[in-house]
């Protein structure tokens, strides 16, 4: 039964039964301390089930509450919700949205990215060189014109970043500052995973707003992409062109000894990369690079010389590629516990690049630490499934894991797995390719609008693409598209439902999630293939450190990551309850038991080769 404090911190005038179940679970979760794991699908109101729990808990017993996201978008629909309480319940509480501080700059950074920013910053504020910082503080106390702009803020009440840092722009105030000196009172805090998971961000954040792990109420929206984030910020990379770079620095700014030890280094990359056979890539231990280096050099001596440089050179230019090399080197004596090392050859632009890569392989190393250590947290998303990978992968201890029911009409959607066709790779060729074709255009031709065909990758996307022919407009997605360039892309699909559209992405890449088409913006999602990892040593490590953990290594290291790409891309299509729309797995391998079992609702599920009989039906 919800209580009547909750329900008066519920958004909206009704709560649906779905809502009901997930706001019950969170309350619970919150009065018991512990972490709830929600596999909540879309529509569910997942947002306002749980900020309204989460404040109203934060209010009465003086906690804070993390709101993570790895979503901008995200951003948007959390703060509108606390727009909504704030105007129902009239609480004037506090809230903060954060986003990268690379990001809230006014300063010209284009270029700069994580640590190399962070250094940059450092430098000029040290030297008193940022107008921007400057107007709103001096050394550690805020100026009297930043104070009053932080009254006017908390009149405001919720705000997006968006408008935080336009109003900044307009008083030429750091919006990074202004907005952690905004923090120091807020109930809400909305940001980045990294906040919390990434140990540096999250010492200097907790000093400045002298938070304690305790107090913190965590909601992680879109926790699926938690362990792949976790495990990307604790890896680290040298390059033999960041090797390249860092000797042209030298030479260009006067650093003769750091020349040869460079090439030096360059070397023994080099040295090492001997390999047998066709595999470009081995393990290599910790020792195999640290004692080379040592022959020639002290190794904390060298890391000490780079950074040394590297500050002097950020004052010139800005960026530097050796405090780049310094960070690896330091990060390099790390733990071999839940990491491997890994030596790779791999395609550069104009020559091939040798990559030593100290990659983590486990994120409950930093994960579980937080989720024992804070009051409680709700892990949720649309297919956070099965909730106990989540559980053992991000080290989550006494958690409840809880599974909730789609609210949409099931009628509404015809989900089938096609098993006409495979890209498992020894069945890979033209003759596959246009069988392939031949399917996804004749599903195309039963579809009257807008249709996804999500590929594996993009080499097989344009493999199969070639034989694919509609009087459609075809839409074939790019790697390494900027936002702007995303939000056109999308723009003009959506534009193109009229004649009819056809989407041509990869799962897993920039529009498998994240990405709306709500009404008949997209009415047909085709999953051609699975998008399973490929077997290199970095995938054989993951599996084998999990087989040895749980004995799931399969499962957790290659099959359900697989499937949950495949099942993010499929909830592209319907978004609302009264979206219609057709969803087509298009490989034999879905009707397998072992990738069969992972399908989280087989409720409507059929698996059939007479799709054009269905698909014509149901538009019919």
């Amino acid at each position: 039964m919800v209580s009547e404090k909750v329900l008066k911190f519920f958004p909206h005038d009704t709560i649906r039964k779905g809502q009901k179940e997930m706001v019950d679970d969170v309350e619970t979760t919150l009065n018991d301390g512990k972490i709830l794991l929600a596999h909540a699908p879309t529509g569910l109101g997942k947002t306002a089930s749980a900020l309204s729990v989460a404040l109203q808990h934060a209010i009465e017993h003086d906690k804070i509450i993390f709101f993570l996201t790895n979503r901008h978008t995200q951003h948007k629909i959390a703060i509108d919700t606390l727009k909504e309480i704030r105007k129902k319940t009239g609480e004037n509480f506090t809230c903060v949205d954060l986003i990268g501080k690379r990001w809230m700059c006014n300063q010209e950074v284009a270029g700069l990215f994580g640590n190399e920013f962070n250094e940059y910053c450092k430098s000029i504020v040290g030297k008193g060189e940022c107008e921007f910082y400057n107007k709103v503080k001096d050394k550690s106390a805020l100026h009297v014109e930043a104070k009053v702009f932080l009254k006017d803020l908390e009149r405001l009440g919720p705000i997006h970043n968006e408008e935080l840092i336009s109003l900044a722009q307009e008083k030429r105030m750091c919006s990074y500052e202004i907005s952690l000196a905004h923090a120091k009172n807020a109930k809400i805090l909305i940001g980045d995973y990294y906040y919390l998971f990434n140990p540096f961000v999250q010492a200097t954040l907790f000093n400045k707003l002298d938070i304690d792990m305790e107090d913190i109420i965590l909601i992680v929206d879109e926790a699926h992409n938690l362990p792949s984030r976790v495990t990307d910020m604790m890896s680290s990379n040298l390059t033999t062109y960041m090797l390249k770079s860092g000797i042209q620095e030298a030479k260009k700014f006067g650093y003769p000894e750091l020349i040869n030890k460079l090439q030096e280094v360059n070397g023994i990359l080099n040295k090492l990369a001997k390999f047998e056979g066709y595999e470009k890539e081995k393990k290599v231990r910790q020792g195999h690079f640290t004692d080379s280096i040592r022959l020639f050099t002290d190794y904390d001596e060298l890391i000490n010389e780079l950074e040394f440089a590297a500050d002097e050179i950020r004052k010139k230019q800005r960026k530097s590629y050796l405090g780049g090399i310094a960070s690896f080197l330091e990060e390099w004596k790390g733990s071999d516990e839940g990491y491997t090392r890994i030596l790779a050859e791999e395609f550069g632009r104009q020559e091939p690049v040798i990559k030593l890569k100290y990659a983590c392989l486990d994120p409950s190393i930093i994960t579980s630490i937080i989720f024992k250590r804070i009051h409680s947290g709700i892990l949720m998303s649309g297919t956070l499934k099965p909730t106990f990978m989540y559980r053992d992968v991000l080290g989550v201890k006494d958690g409840i894991e809880k599974e909730y029911p789609s609210p949409f009409p099931p009628e509404n959607k015809r989900v089938m797995i096609v098993p006409e066709t495979s890209t498992k790779y020894n069945l890979r060729g033209e003759a596959m390719y246009k069988k392939i074709a031949e399917h996804c255009m004749q599903i195309d031709d039963l579809v009257p609008g807008n249709i996804a065909f999500f590929f594996p990758s993009y080499n097989l996307r344009d493999q199969i693409s070639m034989y694919f022919n509609t009087p459609k407009k075809l839409f074939f997605e790019k790697q390494g598209m900027s936002k702007e360039e995303k939000d056109r892309f999308i723009a003009d699909f959506k534009s193109a439902r009229m004649m009819g559209g056809v989407l041509l992405a990869v799962t897993g890449a920039n529009f498998a999630e994240g990405v709306d088409f709500p009404g008949d913006l997209l009415i047909g999602v085709v999953v051609v293939g699975l998008p399973l990892a490929r077997p290199d040593l970095m995938t054989k490590e993951t599996i084998s450190y999990y087989d040895g953990k749980y004995s799931k290594g399969w499962d957790y290291g290659y099959t359900f990551p697989a499937m949950n790409k495949c099942f993010q891309s499929a909830g592209r299509c319907i978004r609302s309850g009264t979206d219609k729309g057709v969803i087509v797995y298009l490989e034999e391998r879905f009707s397998w038991d072992r990738y069969y079992s992972c399908f989280p609702d087989k409720v409507g599920l059929m698996v059939t080769r007479d799709y054009k009989k269905v698909i014509g039906e149901f538009f019919a």
